[in-house]
């Protein structure tokens, strides 16, 4: 620069020779440019800002849509966990019904068992007395107080069962489920 002083004669200008009374339109444009730059970059930061501002408002849409769906699968975690909650509930009641039922059931079918061990060998010693029959002519007396023995037996073990509608009227008048039908 100070070579471009030295080429020209002229002097450095002062600022009274470039003031805004004396040159007011220039300075007028000056400042209009110098607004115009500074809206402009005020428009790019408002952009700047409303872009990331949506981008911000994307997530927070994203979130609440992701807190939606979890909710709504927490609901129905919360449903499913309800019903097996109350089939567990109704498992137990059926469980205590069926285990203070277990013991007697135990006893009547070894009674059954009994029954039907006393009609085997009912039937064991009538083929034997019907096999007599055939070959003899008639039964011998022994064989004829083993068939009556035999069916003596047979029916005190029908007489000592108590049959099962007999002795559980509970569980006839409130249903299979333990409800009122």
């Amino acid at each position: 620069m100070a070579t471009a002083r030295k080429r020209s004669n002229k002097p450095p200008a002062e600022i009274d020779q470039t003031s805004s009374q004396r040159f007011p339109l220039v300075h007028k444009l000056i400042h209009f440019a110098d607004l115009r730059n500074f809206y402009r970059d005020m428009r790019d930061a408002l952009i700047t800002a409303n872009r990331r501002a949506g981008a911000q408002q994307g997530l927070v849409t994203k979130a609440k849509k992701k807190i939606v769906e979890l909710e709504t699968q927490l609901q129905q975690l919360e449903g499913e966990r309800n019903e097996l909650l109350a089939y567990r509930q109704q498992a137990e009641r059926e469980n205590q019904q069926i285990s203070v039922l277990l013991p007697r059931l135990k006893g009547r079918l070894l009674q059954v068992q009994q029954i039907e061990q006393a009609l085997d060998n009912l039937a064991d010693i009538k083929e034997a007395v019907d096999q007599q029959d055939r070959t003899n002519g008639g039964p011998s007396s022994q064989s004829s107080a083993d068939l009556k023995r035999a069916v003596e037996r047979l029916l005190e073990r029908a007489d000592a069962v108590a049959f099962i509608d007999e002795a559980l009227p509970e569980i006839d008048e409130e249903g299979a489920d333990g409800q009122q039908p």
